[in-house]
């Protein structure tokens, strides 16, 4: 989960980093990345809030035109192995709005699917 460089191979909205990555991961860390969904890219500069590995991973970011996001990856003992939370807050003053709403609809399935494709590599 904390490992940056797979970020792509299971979650759909990342699609890839323009800035070296660390060796190690710290709160404070900051990274440039693009976030995108149907066809919309945001390049989004990215700031390790949270780090507990390796159950957990909190970042936040800031893209083009004060689009705003939150990205939080968790990983808990279950009953019958592990519970994986990712949690996506979008916000900023371009996704006020219906806009607002189509960006949650169209994202929503690709969060879906990102999930999915974690447990396929990781389960």
């Amino acid at each position: 989960m904390s490992n940056l460089a797979e970020l792509g191979d299971w979650l759909s909205l990342h699609q890839g980093w323009r800035s070296a990555l660390p060796d190690e991961l710290a709160v404070g860390t900051t990274l440039v990345g693009v976030a995108g969904a149907k066809g919309m890219r945001n390049r989004v500069s990215w700031t390790v809030r949270k780090y507990e590995p390796p159950a957990l991973l909190e970042i936040s970011g800031e893209g083009v035109g004060g689009t705003k996001y939150g990205l939080a990856l968790a990983i808990a003992p279950a009953a019958s192995g592990s519970r994986f939370t990712l949690r996506l807050d979008m916000g900023g003053r371009p996704l006020f709005g219906p806009i607002g709403a189509t960006a949650v609809r169209a994202v929503k399935g690709d969060i879906e699917r990102s999930i999915k494709q974690f447990e396929t590599l990781y389960a």
